[in-house]
């Protein structure tokens, strides 16, 4: 059995996901995803919103704006946001992600999870 089985089985049926939130830099994505987070966490469902705040001051921190820095910088979080899911959580991704094949990609990654 996989997690996302075993946790679908619960009282609630709900396992993890991920919802990603994409737009122009200061189109209020963090504000939305923070406050749904807000939301979902009062409710008791287990959420953590990432942003280009708590990712590029951490885990991404070495890398720049770049294209080839941008599409590497979406392709971890969608990692993590997959691991968040993957543990039941909703992962809340706000990130500008300007490339179309990079939010595919993201995509992907978790259709194939």
């Amino acid at each position: 059995e996989t997690r996302g089985e075993v946790l679908g089985r619960g009282a609630t049926g709900f396992r993890g996901c991920t919802i990603w939130f994409t737009g122009l830099s200061g189109a209020g994505k963090t504000t939305l995803s923070f406050a749904l987070e807000e939301y979902l966490v009062s409710r008791g469902i287990s959420s953590y919103g990432l942003d280009g705040d708590n990712i590029r001051t951490g885990l991404n921190k070495n890398l720049g704006f770049a294209p080839e820095d941008r599409e590497e910088n979406i392709r971890r979080v969608a990692e993590v946001g997959k691991l968040f899911a993957d543990s039941g959580s909703v992962a809340l991704c706000a990130f500008v992600s300007p490339y179309k094949k990079d939010r595919e990609m993201a995509r992907r990654l978790h259709q194939e999870a």
